[in-house]
């Protein structure tokens, strides 16, 4: 039988090299990350506004330049911002380990939304081939199109003969894509 000696202990809990205490951290620190910051609309029609949303891990604190709302370490947050102009955003998080990670988002002002409003029909039932006309008013619109029928742009109205129940819609297009629509039914008896 043998014995175990002191020194073949010793080698055996502290290793050959060094024998001076090592200690490890029972917590490592992670890397500040941000998961996600991204605006919802990248663009927004000129005096509304738009939201961000950011999500970040290991973070003991969380800037937004330029400032527009107060931020904290989050998993998942979002919030409004109304920008007057183009503006990049620039969302910085700081890690307990003195690491920062840092990411941006754009939102773009455009002009103002078309709008329909004053939607008008000659009447709600007719008879099949009665004249139907559809008249609007429109605000920012920068085009309109309308159908079934023919639409006579300057005086925003769309005349039509229907021979069955027919919906007419009226489409206003912004300058930045945007647009607003309109519906009418009209009853062929």
């Amino acid at each position: 039988m043998r014995f175990v000696t002191p020194t073949f202990l010793s080698l055996l809990l502290f290793g050959c090299g060094n024998t001076e205490n090592h200690t490890v951290s029972a917590k490592t620190a992670h890397p500040a990350k941000i998961t996600q910051f991204y605006a919802v609309d990248k663009m927004i029609p000129k005096g509304l506004s738009g939201k961000l949303c950011y999500g970040v891990e290991n973070a003991k604190k969380v800037e937004l330049n330029p400032p527009s709302q107060d931020v904290w370490p989050s998993v998942s947050r979002c919030f409004e911002v109304a920008p007057t102009q183009k503006t990049t955003y620039t969302l910085t998080a700081y890690g307990e380990d003195g690491t920062k990670d840092v990411k941006t988002a754009e939102i773009k002002v455009g002009g103002e939304p078309p709008r329909i409003y004053d939607l008008r029909v000659s009447s709600l039932e007719v008879h099949p081939g009665d004249l139907v006309r559809v008249c609007f008013k429109t605000e920012n619109a920068i085009t309109v199109k309308g159908g079934p029928g023919k639409l006579a742009q300057g005086i925003n109205c769309l005349n039509d003969n229907p021979k069955k129940t027919t919906t007419y819609k009226i489409i206003a297009y912004g300058s930045d894509r945007q647009e607003d629509t309109g519906t009418v039914t009209v009853k062929v008896r």
